[in-house]
């Protein structure tokens, strides 16, 4: 099924904020170890591009599966080549499209934990480079 193939080198990561401005964090089930030595632990929700399907599309299947949470992208705010790992990244700043979830999470197996977290926060559970853009958007630097 052509439709179901996902991209094998990039991704869309929503940056999802609430009304009290925390921000949608995943805790992996499975941590990754990059360039240098990083751990990839805690990230942004969303996953592979599937082929004839939107970045917007994508980012809506793939957190609603992570987390539960229905949400609206709202814009990119960066691209790059991650620069740990040999990944293509898409970064969108994505707003609740509801403030409680909508169903359960569909990938128990992808992800240990669902966390709001502070803005401030961030930079203490992401211990790979955090994107410049997304530092920016947040406020962070």
């Amino acid at each position: 099924m052509s439709e179901l193939k996902e991209s094998e080198k990039f991704i869309n990561l929503g940056v999802v904020l609430n009304k009290k401005g925390e921000v949608l964090m995943i805790r992996r089930a499975v941590e990754e170890t990059g360039k240098n030595g990083s751990i990839l632990k805690w990230a942004f929700p969303g996953g592979r591009q599937r082929v004839n399907e939107t970045r917007e599309e994508c980012l809506k299947r793939e957190i609603l599966a992570e987390t539960g949470y229905a949400v609206t992208p709202a814009h990119k705010i960066s691209l790059r080549v991650h620069p740990q790992f040999p990944i293509v990244i898409a970064y969108y700043l994505c707003y609740l499209a509801s403030e409680k979830s909508t169903v359960e999470p569909a990938e128990p197996h992808e992800v240990a934990e669902i966390r709001w977290v502070k803005r401030e926060d961030i930079p203490n559970l992401i211990t790979t480079d955090l994107d410049q853009g997304v530092k920016k958007q947040l406020g962070l630097g």
